[in-house]
């Protein structure tokens, strides 16, 4: 699959090259392997368990939803997209001392960590959008937008350490947040009647 040209070009560039800072190359990395720190992990486990434990059933069936949103994602983008789209990474083509597919330059922070695995979609943009996605249909106060920084945030530290090209990115949300949607349908009635605002345009439109 070749990059497309507005999406791989021009936003690559921005997101990429132009917004290169220290602070950026130390922030981003941090950010974009949380998932790989076992005290991350643990506090999400642990707030997971106690909502499982204290909460009603409605949190119970929220805390699924989440769980399933990241987990089907994940597996759906690596066990079949990934499968069938067959595309490099940027910092691939890096490391093997070749150009990106456009001819534009890359630069690529810790390209020692730079994965194994194809490019197209990425893995990261649909987890985080699947959760914030998931969330924010389960979430009625005002702040619930907020949820959207996770992937937004996460999308870009894909691009800014030359991971994935934009469209990677773009692809991920969009899997990942019809993924939350279908899921989110499917338990729709478990999760009423204190719905949230998803569940209760579901139910009004049915």
């Amino acid at each position: 699959m070749p990059p497309l040209p507005f999406l791989d070009t021009t936003l690559f560039r921005w997101l990429n090259l132009s917004a290169a800072n220290p602070l950026f190359d130390t922030l981003f990395p941090f950010l974009t392997s949380l998932h790989h720190h076992p005290w991350f992990m643990g506090l999400l486990a642990a707030a997971a368990l106690v909502a499982l434990w204290r909460g009603n059933r409605r949190v119970r069936v929220a805390v699924l939803v989440l769980i399933l949103s990241a987990g089907l994602s994940d597996a759906f983008c690596s066990r079949v997209i990934k499968r069938l789209v067959h595309r490099q990474r940027p910092c691939q083509a890096v490391a093997h001392g070749r150009p990106a597919p456009a001819g534009f330059p890359v630069r690529v922070v810790r390209p020692e960590n730079c994965p194994g695995s194809q490019g197209f979609p990425s893995n990261h943009a649909a987890n985080t959008m699947a959760v914030g996605a998931a969330a924010w249909c389960l979430t009625r106060r005002r702040l619930r937008w907020a949820w959207f920084l996770l992937p937004l945030i996460i999308g870009w530290t894909r691009i800014y350490m030359g991971y994935h090209y934009p469209s990677d990115v773009l692809g991920g949300w969009i899997i990942g947040g019809l993924l939350a949607a279908a899921l989110l349908r499917l338990f729709r009635r478990a999760l009423a009647p204190s719905s949230a605002p998803c569940s209760e345009t579901a139910d009004n439109a049915s």
